[in-house]
Parts: C-alpha cells; structure tokens; sequence
C-alpha cells in the first residue's frame, strides 16, 4: 500500500559520494514535508556510504546493494522500495531546488474528472555542470497537454524534461512494468511515458525547479551512440504500442510518425554530450558517416541553427575547464 500524499524522491549513485550527498541534501530540504528519501547505493567503491550515512533525518533510507545492479535494475529497486504515492527519480548528480516538490505535486493532488486525469507533472530544468555553473535552461511547454504531444514536441526538441524533473504516480511506474532492462539508459522515458499514456494529461509547471548537471562524468557522455539508437528504438516501438490503450490509432500515428525525431534527437543528444573531450569532433564527423539517416535530415539542421550556440558554450567552457574532461 502507497501512503497517500507522499512522494517517494528516489535517489540511485555510484561511485559519486560528493555529488550524492549534495543531491541528497537538496531532497531532505524541501518545502513538502511529506516525502520520503532512498538511496540505492549500486555498490560504490568510495564514501558514499559513509557520507550518506552522516545525514540524519528519518525520512531517509539507505540501502546498500550487496552485489551491482546495473543502471536499470538500481532504478527499478528504487521503485519497488518506494512507499510513497507519487514518485521522482534524481539524478545523484542533479539538485532539486527547495520548492520543486511541492509545485509539482500540486497538481496531483487535486481532484481529478473521472475522464480526464493527470498522469504526469514535469517542470524544465538549469543545465549546469558538477560546480554550478549554469549553461542554459530547457524548453518548457503548454500548461497542460496530451502525453502524445509531450513526446512529439519533446522529440521535435521543443520540450525540456530531463529525468529528474518529472514526477509520476508510484503505482502507475509499476503497472506498467517498471524500469525495463530492453530499455536500457532510456529505461526513464520508458517507464513515465508509458505511466503517462495510462491517463489524458501532462502538467507542465513553467519554472526551472531542478538543476540538471551536464558533465563528462555522466553516463550519457560514455556509452556508445549506436548502443543509444538501439534502445530508442525499441522504447519507441513499446511506446506506440502502448499509446493505443489511451490515445487510440489516431495518437499511435502521432508517436510513429516521430519516430526519426526520436532517433535523431537522441543521436545529436548524446553527441553534444561528448563536447570538449578529446576527439569530439572527429568522433562527430565519423557519426555522420555511421548514422546519414539520423544526421542528414533537415531537422537536424534546424536544431542545430536553433542550438547551436549550446555546442560552443560547452566548447567555450571546456577549454576554460580542462580538468573537467578527466573526470
């Protein structure tokens, strides 16, 4: 049984005690009182358990797994762990700020038409990097809207959620199977975009509540593009399928349609990601020979006038931080 009212703010780390315990903190101190805190620490081998362990507050849980679970199935333990009605997944990178709870939850906390229920909050994010330095701040969207128009506009790179910026129903990540291994590192959007097609909308609260922190250390910046691409694709198919119990044939045409947004958006994503390593822009134009039908499209070339400028200022700030490649 979930506990009405509560929000779960679910929090799995390796190997990142520093930035952990900021993300922790960040939790422990918001404005909504009624949530619960686990961490799911994947076996690390620095302080993290250690640090942790340092914070006092009964609100918090720590649980220390005895043998690694992999990206996905961390997530999923948090999710089964919860206790709460509602459900956030944060970063141990990510920095939620002191009201984001509780203007998230707001809107799942109102009483809801039988036939038009909210299944998903979300809010855009500040980008920064692991000291605080800001880079920009994501796409908001509509106040409320479809959860097909949320994943068309998201793919078409006109909206901003980022993992730890959404909040859901605890039970709904459940009915929906949880976090998927065949997800792989897209196992997030798997899981809050199939609980939000179990309902008829999406909130948007238009303030940037959460801080998402965009640096080489972060598992997006490591994998390998291809691998990316494969797990796009297979949430894509999951995600159509899924859309017909909701949004009928006519939003399955909306998501299949968007298909090559989807993978190209997730191609450029993880591309910027790389900016500043060493290689990056060999790596890019080897991508573009790989990959001509993600790359070669127009709409890339549009979000690329349009964004642009985010690849210099990573470029700019890269060189301005040559540690940061290192780390």
């Amino acid at each position: 049984m979930k506990i009405p009212g509560r929000v779960t703010i679910a929090i799995p780390t390796f190997n990142r005690s520093s930035l952990a315990v900021r993300a922790v903190r960040s939790a422990i101190s918001q404005s909504y009182r009624d949530i619960e805190v686990v961490v799911s620490d994947d076996v690390s081998t620095d302080d993290t358990a250690k640090r942790i362990g340092e914070i006092q507050d009964p609100r918090l849980t720590f649980y220390g797994q005895p043998q690694r679970l992999g990206l996905e199935r961390n997530f999923d333990f948090c999710l089964r762990a919860a206790t709460g009605e509602f459900f956030v997944l944060v970063g141990d990178d990510d920095v939620l700020l002191p009201e984001a709870i509780e203007r998230l939850v707001e809107a799942l906390l109102q009483p809801q038409p039988t036939c038009a229920s909210v299944g998903m909050v979300w809010c855009p994010c500040r980008i920064a990097d692991a000291e605080d330095s800001p880079f920009w701040i994501t796409e908001g969207g509509p106040d409320r809207e479809s959860p097909v128009d949320l994943l068309v506009g998201l793919w078409a790179g006109r909206r901003g959620p980022r993992l730890s910026s959404i909040m859901i129903r605890t039970a709904d990540a459940i009915a929906v199977g949880g976090f998927l291994e065949r997800h792989g590192h897209l196992c997030d959007i798997g899981t809050w975009a199939s609980a939000a097609l179990l309902h008829d909308w999406v909130i948007c609260v238009n303030q940037p509540l959460v801080q998402y922190t965009n640096h080489f250390g972060s598992t997006t910046s490591r994998s390998p593009v291809r691998k990316w691409q494969e797990w796009a694709g297979i949430v894509h198919t999951d995600l159509v399928a899924a859309a017909l119990r909701g949004a009928g044939t006519e939003g399955q045409e909306k998501l299949r349609r968007a298909r090559n947004d989807f993978i190209s958006g997730i191609t450029l994503t993880i591309l910027v990601q790389t900016v500043g390593r060493q290689g990056w822009i060999r790596n890019a134009c080897r991508e573009v020979i790989r990959s001509p039908r993600a790359l070669l499209r127009p709409y890339v070339c549009r979000r690329l006038l349009n964004e642009g400028w985010k690849i210099l200022r990573l470029r700019g700030h890269s060189r301005q931080r040559p540690h940061a490649a290192s780390a």
